[in-house]
């Protein structure tokens, strides 16, 4: 950035300029004859990132680019004439937040700190500009925080739900798993386990293609979801292996009655997605455990599991507690 002129308030607009609006002339000349213009050319750094600032530069022509600190999206700022960079950093002393360069070639009006806030002192009016500067740029903030929130539980979510089906995956599965098996442990409520497998999983792949295979799995998916109960929960641990959690179910012969209606609901033909003749029923094989007292979380798992396993032994399309 060079020094072009010294601003000129006889011969140059300057109430249209955010900060200087509504103010009385004889409150803002002397700041405003005083103070530098610069001429910056495209691409040219204004302010960078985490550097000390006195400056608060008011665009008057051209545009500057505010690049904001965030990764996850695009946050460029535009301003043009009348705006201005460098307030806050003015105000309280601290490091700049955001780096600003200059899109086209820009005039900037340079404004010392110590005029500012002298200006803000004697002109109400640039009082309330300043507050209106301000306002803007929290408002502006919170958006970015609202957005990042919603970014970040997105991304939370993503993390522990299994794409295919929607409903949980393995991760989230052994993590509550443990903690529901570290509550009962402590005297808390009773739970039981489903470890739930699709009978002839491959077959539907091999003879009737992956999509199909696809289908299967979220027709499943979808029988859990209208089964359960709200506060009971599905997962999706492995390629044709599904488990849920009921919190709050004494016994295992209740927990099982919940397998049986998931059976009942799974079992019906898949469509075929190219309208050919529908692939065979889709059945599944359940094993049931119920916590039970000194049993940890790989245990319990085991067991079910061991319990599944009877059930596709016996001919599958079977509960086995």
């Amino acid at each position: 950035m060079r020094i072009q002129r010294l601003f000129d308030p006889a011969s140059e607009p300057y109430f249209d300029l955010l900060l200087f609006d509504g103010a009385v002339a004889r409150e803002v000349l002397p700041a405003l004859a005083r103070s530098p213009v610069y001429e910056v050319d495209p691409g040219e750094v204004v302010l960078d990132v985490n550097q000390p600032n006195t400056t608060f530069y008011v665009v008057l022509r051209g545009t500057l680019r505010v690049d904001l600190p965030r990764k996850e999206a695009d946050t460029n700022v535009h301003l043009g004439r009348g705006e201005c960079v460098g307030e806050i950093s003015v105000i309280d002393g601290s490091l700049t937040s955001a780096s600003v360069r200059a899109v086209d070639a820009c005039e900037l009006l340079a404004l010392q700190g110590t005029d500012v806030l002298n200006l803000a002192g004697g002109s109400h009016a640039v009082a309330r500009n300043l507050l209106r500067i301000l306002s803007q740029r929290v408002r502006g903030t919170n958006v970015l925080l609202r957005e990042e929130v919603n970014v970040s539980e997105a991304l939370r979510r993503r993390s522990m739900t299994d794409a295919l089906t929607g409903l949980y995956n393995r991760g989230w599965l052994d993590d509550m798993l443990r903690r529901l098996t570290a509550r009962a442990e402590q005297g808390g409520a009773p739970f039981a386990l489903l470890v739930i497998d699709v009978d002839h999983f491959k077959t539907f792949n091999d003879t009737w293609g992956h999509l199909v295979g696809d289908r299967v799995l979220q027709q499943v998916a979808e029988a859990l979801r209208a089964t359960l109960r709200p506060t009971d929960f599905a997962a999706r641990f492995g390629g044709e292996e599904f488990a849920v959690l009921l919190p709050a179910v004494s016994g295992p012969q209740n927990a099982a009655r919940v397998a049986d209606r998931i059976c009942n609901r799974v079992r019906k033909p898949v469509p075929h997605p190219d309208g050919g003749g529908s692939p065979p029923h889709v059945t599944v094989s359940i094993g049931v455990a119920a916590h039970q007292r000194g049993e940890d979380a790989e245990a319990l798992f085991r067991r079910a599991d061991e319990l599944l396993y009877r059930a596709k032994n016996e001919g599958r399309d079977r509960v086995v507690f």
